[in-house]
């Protein structure tokens, strides 16, 4: 009986001393202020004086806060031989909305901290009868109220009385329905403001609204850490330090449409300034036909972007062949806002002699700043082309025809003197010897012309190398449709296709040249064949002018790779048996006939 009542009595002591234990620990909360602004930051601390490793949780803080750091200070003293033991847990809050706010009660284990009341102003950081605090941020707007798709210049300041740790943080601008884009790199600034030196930084972005209406530029957080060399506690940071915190406020932006004057057929381009400008690859004075020439315009925009910028059309005047060429964007960052670039290029070879007159080029624009509708113009463009001077060269060859098949005429036997007649005639005297040996001259004379035939041809056929005089070949002799036809086949063979191109042309003359010799087509006239589509306008083959326009394009692309090259072979390969083919024809088409295309468009 003693062991047990002595056991009871042990057990509720026990349970007084916990009991007692329990109703001396405290759990309690405070803060460091009770009014602040909408930027400015407080601490709460959460003091304990219970030896535990639990930590207290702040999930509730973050319905109405932003947890900015936390640190944890530790406190021992023995007053009269009594120990004191005391735990703190700093907490930086930046409040996420105005008016009064309540800092919940936090848990720790078993314990809890009591509610704390605080009020939320919405003073402005730039307010001058407010404490703003070691930080300032300020917000700015090039205008309150703009055009659709029109820049807005949104200007970013903040500065720092204090220093700054460099794990600063910045939050992002985002606004719905906008292209937003930075300008340039961050800024560093140093000023001075009622006596007081700041340090901080400049951004500035580029925000094009797509949307008719009202938007809200958001506010921005800045977050960072203020050095405290004297901090006698550790710190959550690494080197030791106070966060802080600053924002900035919202700002409303009224987004007008295009203005009903502005021509409905043209892109809205709301700019402060547009200007065009042409680049020619070679002089325009020294042009020829058959010649390739690349035209550049560029456009630049100041208060757009390259996106925004619509393409360059270049209308195709009479007498040019025109094909598209490179074509680029880029947006160059400057301090007064994006100025965006276009650049379209397009190559031109012209077919004709004459005068060749460029349309001008418009591009209609309003200009932000005086609310106008503007035109940037480039002024047509007139331009001399010369014949091709090799092509009259190659109608005098073609025009010289080649020897014959008549035999020479035979010089007349000399006289003999009547006397020696009389006495005795021989037999060069009688008509019999005359007429077999004028039949023996021809007899040698067609044996001359066949060996200087069949030597043509094995020089021809022969490994030597033959002179390229700009497309047409020399050889010391009169040009022949079979030799130019041979030069076009070792072209072809060569892929090589401006050799190709070329050797065509200088067959096709010849070609066309011999059917008017020969009379079967009598109303060819050889001096129009100036160019290459002439001579495939006369030639008739759609089939021959489509491969020769695909040759012609690929002489200005830039495309390159196995694809590319097994393409032009086979395209090379089809131009020859086009061509076999038409040597094989007896005429060609009239020219009463309406010539095809040779660049369908």
């Amino acid at each position: 009986m003693v062991n047990r009542k002595s056991f009871y009595l042990m057990l509720t002591a026990l349970i007084s001393l916990s009991v007692s234990m329990m109703a001396n620990a405290a759990f309690t909360a405070s803060v460091n202020r009770t009014s602040l602004a909408s930027h400015e930051t407080l601490e709460l601390t959460l003091r304990t004086d219970e030896s535990s490793s639990d930590a207290p949780d702040l999930k509730p803080l973050e319905w109405s806060f932003d947890i900015l750091g936390t640190r944890q200070q530790n406190k021992t003293s023995i007053i009269n031989g009594k120990r004191e033991f005391s735990r703190d847990w700093v907490v930086t809050l930046a409040p996420k909305q105005q008016g009064t706010l309540v800092i919940p009660p936090i848990q720790l284990g078993d314990l809890q901290s009591e509610a704390v009341t605080i009020t939320v102003s919405d003073n402005r950081p730039d307010d001058p009868t407010t404490d703003s605090g070691p930080i300032l941020m300020n917000a700015e707007v090039s205008s309150n109220s703009i055009y659709v798709q029109q820049e807005l210049i949104f200007t970013l300041t903040i500065l720092s009385r204090v220093q700054l740790y460099d794990d600063n943080r910045l939050s992002a601008l985002d606004i719905s329905d906008a292209l937003i884009q930075q300008l340039g790199e961050t800024r560093k600034l140093d000023t001075i403001i009622e006596g007081i030196r700041y340090r901080g930084f400049e951004l500035k972005y580029s925000i094009h609204p797509q949307s008719v209406g009202d938007i809200i530029i958001p506010s921005l957080t800045f977050t960072g850490v203020a050095v405290e060399p004297r901090d006698p506690f550790g710190s959550f940071f690494s080197s030791g330090g106070k966060p802080v915190l600053a924002r900035s406020g919202e700002i409303q932006i009224e987004v007008k449409p295009r203005p009903e004057n502005y021509p409905a057929s043209d892109t809205w381009l709301p700019a402060r300034k547009v200007t065009i400008q042409e680049q020619w690859s070679q002089p325009l004075d020294s042009l020829q036909v058959g010649d390739a020439i690349t035209r550049t315009i560029t456009v630049n925009a100041d208060g757009l972007s390259a996106a925004q910028l619509p393409p360059i059309l270049m209308t195709q005047p009479k007498g040019v062949n025109s094909y598209p060429d490179k074509s680029g964007t880029a947006d160059r960052e400057t301090a007064n806002g994006v100025q965006g670039q276009r650049t379209d290029s397009i190559a031109m070879i012209p077919t004709h002699p004459g005068k060749i007159t460029l349309p001008a080029i418009e591009y209609t624009w309003f200009d932000t700043a005086s609310g106008e509708t503007k035109t940037s113009r480039l002024p047509a463009t007139e331009i001399d082309v010369a014949a091709d001077p090799n092509a009259n060269a190659l109608t005098v060859a073609s025009q010289t025809t080649l020897p014959t098949d008549k035999p020479a005429e035979c010089p007349e036997p000399a006289r003999v003197s009547d006397a020696t007649s009389q006495e005795s005639p021989g037999i060069w005297q009688t008509p019999v010897f005359w007429q077999w040996l004028t039949a023996f001259f021809a007899l040698l004379w067609l044996m001359t012309l066949a060996f200087w035939r069949f030597k043509s041809s094995a020089a021809t056929k022969s490994d030597q190398p033959i002179i390229n005089m700009g497309g047409r070949h020399r050889s010391g002799k009169h040009a022949s449709e079979a030799e130019a036809f041979r030069q076009l086949e070792a072209a072809c063979l060569q892929n090589d296709v401006r050799l190709t191109l070329s050797e065509l042309k200088n067959w096709g003359r010849i070609y066309l040249n011999n059917n008017l010799t020969n009379n079967l087509n009598k109303n060819l006239n050889n001096e129009n064949l100036t160019s290459l589509t002439d001579c495939l306008n006369q030639l008739g083959s759609e089939e021959l002018s489509v491969i020769c326009n695909q040759l012609t394009v690929s002489l200005y692309q830039t495309q390159a790779g196995g694809a590319a090259t097994t393409a032009k072979e086979e395209q090379l390969t089809t131009l020859l048996e086009v061509c076999r083919k038409l040597r094989g024809r007896k005429s060609v088409r009239k020219k009463d006939q309406l010539p095809g295309k040779l660049y369908p468009e």
